[in-house]
């Protein structure tokens, strides 16, 4: 499965038993510890003092993005975030391992899963409100997005009327165009096809920093995978 969703308990259990197999129980906290002692031997030493340093002032919340108080005016310079692909994705069902190891019921929380574009943008100038609170002048927010509904929408097209009332600028669209492996067909994804067959990223920032005359995006298209592979 993908890395960000699990098969369910009631799959597994199916599994097991179609194949005779019983799993033993592990501690889950002494496998993570583990596995995150690994994870930073890799790193160098400027890389922990860097992760020490921002450790001290970090801040972990679990709320909306709409509404962040603990979090300064212009304290931040950069926002990186992917919404929800309007209500293309069971993002409860898809993350109960991580609900389940967090101790989250999904059943109380609130997801924002609009169903139509018009909401769907509704939502998001609500958050750049709230982000262009949050940025220092010239802090930029990268925006990943991507195509749904068989390509019909583009939610980088759809975000960009929604920065006017935030007072936010864009500053450019990536799009990272690629062929897809088999691992995809765990999204129910077929290239060019079904799913998101793209990332896209626009980039905004508070004014302040430069930006192109009439507050146009720039359009930028990365190589597929093949073609970078072949430039290098």
């Amino acid at each position: 499965m993908p890395p960000n969703q699990a098969v369910t308990v009631q799959v597994q259990r199916k599994l097991n038993a179609k194949r005779g197999q019983a799993p033993p129980r592990r501690v889950v906290a002494d496998r993570i510890h583990k596995k995150l002692a690994q994870l930073l031997s890799e790193s160098g030493g400027q890389e922990m003092k860097s992760l020490a340093s921002a450790a001290r002032g970090a801040v972990l919340l679990t709320a909306k993005a709409i509404a962040t108080p603990e979090i300064r005016c212009g304290s931040v310079s950069l926002v990186v975030t992917s919404p929800p692909f309007l209500d293309v994705v069971d993002y409860a069902n898809d993350n109960w391992l991580r609900r389940w190891f967090i101790g989250v019921d999904s059943a109380a929380i609130a997801l924002t899963l609009p169903k139509k574009i018009e909401e769907w943008q509704n939502v998001m100038t609500t958050v750049f409100k709230e982000l262009f609170r949050l940025l220092h002048p010239g802090g930029h927010v990268a925006f990943e997005v991507g195509e749904v509904r068989r390509g019909k929408v583009k939610l980088e097209e759809a975000v960009l009327p929604c920065r006017i009332k935030a007072g936010l600028m864009p500053v450019l669209v990536l799009i990272n165009d690629h062929e897809f492996t088999k691992t995809a067909n765990c999204w129910g994804v077929d290239n060019d096809s079904k799913g998101t067959n793209t990332n896209r990223v626009v980039d905004f920032c508070k004014p302040g920093c430069l930006s192109l005359p009439g507050g146009q995006p720039v359009v930028k298209k990365s190589l597929t995978t093949e073609a970078a592979l072949a430039h290098i």
